[in-house]
């Protein structure tokens, strides 16, 4: 009888434990959230304009890559070790990382380094970073943020950092849509191929990479103007002086 009870008493109390976990509120509930807007800041995301047009297609850009999605602990570490380094390398994120279309597998990543990084955590976190790459041997690619880029010079440093094949075709101008240079002007040529030296600037409006354009037609017909990349998204131009 005694046995009895306690089996019984085991299943009440099992009943009631189920019923006040249930009724437990989900780790969401009285949490809200607010949209970012934008994935890029817009340093990056000029900049990221400038690394599509550098590169050839047989490469991918992805940004704001977790570091923990390219590099693991390696194996020997003890439990708690382990557990430190995968807080660690799930915490920071890379600007860009670099793949091959053919297969996704990573060729470098790329940071973009602006005066933020030359703080003390900024300069920790940019060692750490390094540090799990090399051991992982993955090659990294740092630049500066600036306002303009040399679309040749950004080619050249990730030929020489990543060992890409020199002799693949440098594409200078994004895959855009005619943009007028002024209201009355209904078309206009190809892109421009930008000089090796001549710096490529961003948009004043929404910091994406420029290109080169010329008019067809219209009063400005022949000449030659900045257009943003992102065009119809934005429309803005920048005149070239002297020509």
């Amino acid at each position: 009888m005694n046995l009895l009870i306690i089996i019984v008493l085991i299943l009440v109390i099992a009943v009631v434990l189920a019923g006040l976990k249930a009724k437990q509120p989900s780790k969401a509930e009285g949490l809200s959230f607010e949209s970012r807007d934008i994935l890029f800041t817009p340093a990056e995301r000029s900049f990221l304009g400038v690394l599509e047009q550098a590169l050839d297609s047989r490469y991918r850009v992805f940004g704001k890559v977790r570091l923990g999605d390219l590099v693991k602990p390696a194996k020997g570490l003890s439990k708690s070790k382990r557990t430190t380094a995968l807080n660690r390398i799930n915490q920071k994120h890379l600007d860009f990382v670099i793949c091959s279309v053919a297969d996704l597998s990573v060729i470098g990543v790329v940071e973009l380094d602006d005066q933020s990084h030359a703080r003390e955590d900024r300069a920790g976190r940019d060692e750490f970073v390094d540090q799990a790459l090399a051991s992982a041997k993955i090659l990294v690619a740092r630049f500066s943020a600036k306002k303009g880029y040399a679309i040749q010079e950004v080619r050249a440093r990730l030929v020489e950092v990543f060992k890409l094949a020199a002799e693949s075709p440098v594409p200078t101008a994004a895959k855009t849509e005619p943009s007028p240079v002024q209201s009355e002007t209904k078309a206009v040529a190809a892109p421009i191929s930008a000089k090796p030296e001549e710096a490529v600037p961003v948009c004043p409006k929404c910091a994406a990479a420029m290109v080169k354009r010329q008019a067809k037609t219209g009063p400005h017909a022949g000449k030659l103007f900045w257009a943003c990349s992102s065009y119809p998204k934005c429309r803005q131009v920048v005149a070239i002086e002297g020509n």
